[in-house]
């Protein structure tokens, strides 16, 4: 029997009315236009199919209907994978197949009648807007000038929308939580007085699609956007991203397959980028995924794969945007070091060292692939932005410096926490570690101009590179510390001008950054005055403040105290710092291989790496 399109569509059970020529007994309850279309299968006459260069085409052309942000319906890739083979055993064979692919709940499982009885009945819309604009937030010509800079402006540093595809109107319509969260954002940087009923509306739309169970493209972005710019005190980023990821995942991304062009042959121009904006939501979300694996040490969720792999042939389409270049850099740099820290991960006992002669090769040939990456991607940026526009060039480098620097942590951990090994035979390493931290500081004093706007991954790096040099100082042969010492405070002291410059407003990324940095400067300052001729980062008494009582004066093995709690950071750098800000009683064994030891030295210095935020 040929079933009618809306019937077809959600594969449902198509019955004649009883008048000829009339709906369908589901249409005509539903109150859609029934209409009915020969079937369309099978090869036209005359033509051959080959097997064995037969391009596949792509899953996500399931998932790029225009649907509101809250439909229960929203169509996903999950709906067009194929059934479980018959011979399958397993739940997601012998259940419920709609359950088990983006539908999963009991009623599904346990039900014994057709679709039609799971559907929910029809009730009346509230009749409350979700729109900023009509809810009076903001008006109009306000919201375009907003949405406006965060296109030209904050999503380069992202990658995040196509400026092609996601136009005022487009993004308006499509999602009111996406095209909220994208002002709030933009209001936190260009308006400030709008920011907070802008973001309140946003975190409101968040709760509402979280209570409905809602899955779109659009949404996964919005929760995206939250957590570039998000307040200092959001402990939510890492939940946040395992909840787009499972919401993904539910609509079957991680079955995307390859990136192929002839795949795309068929489509028109605004199918074709409504593709991309799936896969390139797939690709941010790997990246992210990745970095904050390297970051918090938690494991990760999204696998590499084929999909994954070919991100350069990805960035190679005609209608790519110049912002996907720098996704395409992202990717491959994530790439490389899941393959490298994997095979020097950690060990879970201490003591277990990793034979220097086994990786010092291997960290060789990687840093030369860094170099080469680096070269390649600024190369392609060069090529299809204007040569005024550096934001993209800054962060190619000072991501590709970052893990230079974690490259090379590996091999010093090893060689500064073992009593065995003379750390003066293996300068090449330590120097290859303090030129990545010192590279990353000095790329921020240069590109000064494009640290107001960054996402909150630059501060996480930048507090990394500080905390590794203080690390260093205070762990290195004394002969190292005494070349080094003058000229990485003076490093640390510029970096830390360069962000004050950009603090407008107190509490602000830029702002927290900078008094970061300068309480770091100063207490390495005041160290190397008041340091006697004994071993390095070794104190006497009479060296620490007398203020500090002796059981203060614990093993936690960090350079600086953490603030009591009560106790207020300068509103100004030019106040003077608390007492409680002293170098205490530092072990010279830097236990690096310690699972809480850098979690530990970042959050005394405000900085928080479980959660990735930065601490008021």
């Amino acid at each position: 029997m040929n079933a009618c399109l809306p019937c077809r569509k959600v594969k449902m059970k198509c019955r004649q009315g009883s008048q000829p020529a009339s709906k369908c007994e589901r249409c005509a309850r539903k109150s859609l236009d029934c209409v009915f279309q020969q079937h369309r299968r099978g090869r036209k006459p005359g033509t051959k199919i080959s097997k064995r260069n037969m391009p596949a085409l792509p899953s996500t052309y399931a998932a790029v209907k225009k649907t509101p942000d809250y439909s229960g319906d929203t169509p996903s890739i999950a709906e067009s994978v194929p059934a479980e083979e018959p011979g399958n055993l397993q739940p997601s064979g012998l259940l419920n197949q709609e359950a088990m692919r983006g539908k999963f709940s009991l009623r599904r499982i346990l039900s014994t009648t057709d679709g039609d009885a799971l559907e929910p009945p029809e009730t009346s819309s509230p009749g409350r807007p979700e729109d900023p604009i009509e809810m009076g937030i903001l008006n109009l010509s306000i919201a375009k000038s907003l949405f406006e800079n965060f296109i030209i402006v904050l999503n380069p540093y992202i990658s995040q929308l196509d400026p092609n595809l996601h136009t005022f109107l487009y993004v308006r319509q499509k999602s009111s939580f996406l095209f909220t969260a994208v002002l709030a954002m933009s209001a936190k940087t260009f308006n400030p007085v709008m920011y907070n009923a802008l973001y309140d509306h946003a975190q409101d739309l968040y709760t509402e699609s979280f209570r409905n169970g809602a899955k779109s493209t659009e949404i996964v972005q919005a929760i995206l956007i939250l957590t570039y710019w998000k307040q200092p005190q959001d402990t939510r980023a890492w939940t946040s991203l395992g909840y787009a990821i499972r919401m993904c995942m539910d609509m079957g991304w991680h079955k995307l397959t390859a990136y192929s062009p002839a795949s795309r042959a068929t489509a028109d121009e605004t199918r074709r980028r409504e593709i991309r904006n799936i896969e390139r939501t797939w690709y941010v979300l790997f990246v992210y995924d990745r970095s904050i694996s390297l970051q918090t040490g938690r494991p990760w969720m999204i696998e590499r794969n084929a999909f994954i792999e070919s991100i350069e042939a990805w960035c190679g389409d005609p209608i790519a945007d110049p912002n996907d270049d720098l996704l395409g850099a992202f990717v491959t740099l994530r790439l490389m070091s899941s393959s490298i820290f994997s095979l020097h991960a950690p060990h879970s006992r201490r003591g277990e060292r990793v034979p220097l002669e086994n990786t010092e090769a291997l960290l060789s040939l990687k840093k030369a692939s860094i170099e080469r990456w680096e070269r390649h991607w600024i190369q392609n940026v060069e090529q299809k932005q204007s040569s005024e526009d550096e934001t993209h060039k800054f962060l190619i480098r000072f991501y590709g410096t970052h893990f230079r620097l974690q490259l090379f942590s590996l091999p010093l951990q090893d060689v500064l926490s073992s009593e065995f090994s003379d750390s003066s035979l293996h300068l090449d390493i330590i120097w290859a570690a303090f030129t990545g931290a010192m590279d990353m500081l000095k790329l921020i004093s240069r590109h000064s101009g494009q640290l107001y706007f960054a996402q909150d991954s630059i501060h996480v790096m930048t507090a990394y590179s500080a905390a590794f040099l203080v690390k260093l100082l205070l762990s290195a042969p004394d002969t190292v510390v005494q070349e080094i010492e003058a000229t990485t405070i003076d490093v640390i002291r510029t970096a830390a001008q360069a962000f004050s410059q950009q603090a407008t407003a107190p509490g602000t990324s830029c702002e927290l950054q900078a008094r970061f940095l300068h309480n770091i400067a100063t207490k390495l300052s005041q160290r190397r005055r008041t340091e006697q001729p004994t071993p390095i980062a070794k104190f006497s008494n009479s060296d620490r403040n007398s203020s500090l009582d002796q059981n203060d004066i614990n093993s936690t093995r960090l350079p600086f105290l953490p603030l009591e709690v009560g106790q207020a950071m300068p509103q100004s750098l030019d106040q003077p710092l608390p007492e409680v800000f002293i170098f205490q009683h530092t072990d010279l064994d830097p236990l690096f291989t310690d699972d809480g030891a850098w979690a530990d030295i970042l959050s005394s210095a405000a900085f928080n790496t479980q959660n990735g935020v930065l601490l008021a």
